[in-house]
């Protein structure tokens, strides 16, 4: 913990993306914000796919150097965004350009802060990780539309990350050959990547059927109850969660990895339970001071959504332990069995938003309990 408030500008950036998607909300209303919050939700989903998770296997191998870890990414991320367009051109456009675009700066603007943050530049990965934040409000300043703002915001980072790692990119290139191409292990990446993007379609398809049902003004509901109740948590996991990853390079057994990642969050713990009474008892009064509510809500709604976000969160930062044990493919399943049985209760209900987000905590809760009975397993009978 006293590694993390030494290194505290690594999470500046979490609050200027809160600052600037609160003033967003603020000034241009939350149909505004929750086509934002849309665009953000599917365009991460699909970066995902597009980098195989290049991010996180930067952050806890140590079989490669960064310059071979760099020319691997990079290769991988043209290959995939290739494919990506070439599949959405067979489908019609199925997917916006604006999405795509945003995925791929995406995609290239997480796989060069990662490099930053094992080099241990903590002010400048600070500086990059905040620059879209920036952004982000200048461009909306000048009245630009949501569908331009959030790839462009991303775009304005990663053109400066390429200048600033040009050097690595002339070593990354230098001596690459045909041979060093066949050599990247990009199918080692599929099942981790499969399961971070099953993993942010799940949690993206929350918004996108809120959306389908209600529209815009709900999905901002949805995405800015997160941003104000859940943000201090997030704020404080997105410290600590790099750090435990980079920890997990120096342990051998994966239940030496679950002890750290269990650490972590009884550390979160007392948080989650003080932000839930907050939201229960003053949700719609402290959301109201942002934005007043032209739909009727209770803090009952509001905290059933900080709970889903909470879950959301935990499932989302087990990935990279995961992928520490070798183990993608058992989260990969737990993530399926639990949308598979969602999509059967959906088809089932008659869906008020009461009933929808009661059945996204549901499945949330469904998909925490697997995980905690997987990892404690491993502890129990501390697995190899």
């Amino acid at each position: 913990m006293i590694s993390i408030l030494k290194n505290f500008p690594v999470v500046i950036h979490q609050l200027f993306f809160l600052f600037s998607q609160l003033l967003i909300l603020y000034l241009y209303g939350i149909g505004y914000s929750g086509s934002l919050a849309y665009i953000g939700a599917v365009s991460t989903f699909l970066a995902i796919l597009i980098c195989l998770r290049w991010d996180i296997e930067i952050l806890v191998s140590k079989s490669q150097t960064l310059s071979e870890n760099l020319h691997d990414a990079s290769l991988t991320i043209v290959f995939m965004t290739i494919i990506v367009v070439f599949l959405n051109v067979i489908l019609d456009n199925l997917i916006p350009n604006h999405i795509i675009l945003s995925a791929l700066a995406i995609a290239i603007h997480e796989s060069l802060v990662s490099i930053l943050f094992v080099q241990k530049k903590i002010y400048i990965y600070s500086f990059f990780r905040t620059l879209p934040a920036i952004a982000l409000v200048f461009f909306a300043f000048l009245g630009l539309g949501p569908e331009i703002i959030w790839p462009a915001s991303f775009f304005v980072s990663v053109f400066f990350l390429i200048i600033y790692f040009k050097n690595l990119f002339i070593k990354a290139f230098l001596n690459s050959s045909i041979q060093r191409v066949k050599d990247i292990k990009i199918l080692n990446k599929i099942n981790a990547a499969i399961t971070a993007t099953t993993f942010s379609f799940f949690s993206a398809l929350f918004i996108i059927i809120i959306n389908y049902y209600y529209g815009d003004d709900y999905v901002g509901l949805w995405a800015n109850t997160i941003r104000i109740f859940n943000s201090v948590l997030i704020f404080l996991l997105a410290a600590s969660l790099p750090f435990a990853l980079n920890m997990l390079r120096d342990k051998n057994f994966a239940f030496e990895k679950v002890m750290i990642f269990f650490y972590l969050w009884l550390l979160l713990l007392p948080l989650i339970i003080i932000s839930f009474l907050v939201v229960s008892n003053f949700g719609v009064s402290i959301f109201s001071i942002f934005k007043s509510l032209e739909f009727e809500i209770t803090n009952t709604n509001l905290s059933i959504i900080f709970l889903i976000g909470t879950a959301i969160s935990f499932i989302g930062s087990t990935q990279g332990l995961y992928q520490a044990i070798n183990k993608n493919i058992i989260l990969f399943l737990m993530i399926i069995i639990t949308a598979l049985f969602g999509l059967f209760v959906l088809l089932n209900s008659t869906l008020t938003f009461k009933i929808l987000i009661e059945i996204f905590l549901l499945l949330a809760m469904i998909i925490v309990s697997m995980v905690l009975a997987h990892l404690i397993y491993h502890l129990i009978y501390k697995i190899k």
